[in-house]
């Protein structure tokens, strides 16, 4: 899969995704916390674009470099996990689907194994403030 281009909701100002903030979103609006969902479009090799978004990058003692990534759009309980390779190609950065169902394996792994360790961290804070 071919990168087609990359949306990255940067937030500036208030936080609302505007450019330059004037004030123009209610108080609820900027207290409250937005997801960073970056989303990147692919384009398969039958030339069909899909739009996924990035849950993260993992990078093994290999130094190989991999996105865990699921079709933008789908319900939690719908979605399924994509491990793609990032590689460079002519100067151009591509990704690639894993095949090989150890790698996959250890890249999911490691995904999980963060996600959880930042729950616990995220858990221990809310304690801490009790």
């Amino acid at each position: 899969m071919k990168e087609n281009e990359e949306e990255l909701d940067m937030n500036v100002g208030c936080g609302s995704g505007c450019s330059a903030c004037s004030g123009c979103h209610s108080e609820a609006e900027e207290n409250e916390e937005e997801e960073f969902e970056p989303t990147i479009t692919l384009i398969d090799e039958d030339g069909k674009e899909s739009k996924f978004e990035i849950l993260d990058v993992i990078v093994l003692e290999n130094e190989k470099q991999y996105l865990v990534v699921t079709e933008a759009g789908k319900e939690e309980d719908e979605a399924e996990a994509v491990i793609l390779e990032i590689k460079e190609e002519n100067g151009e950065e591509i990704y690639d689907t894993v095949t090989d169902e150890a790698i996959a394996d250890e890249v999911f792994n490691t995904y999980i194994a963060q996600f959880e360790d930042e729950e616990d961290d995220e858990e221990e804070a809310t304690e801490e403030k009790e």
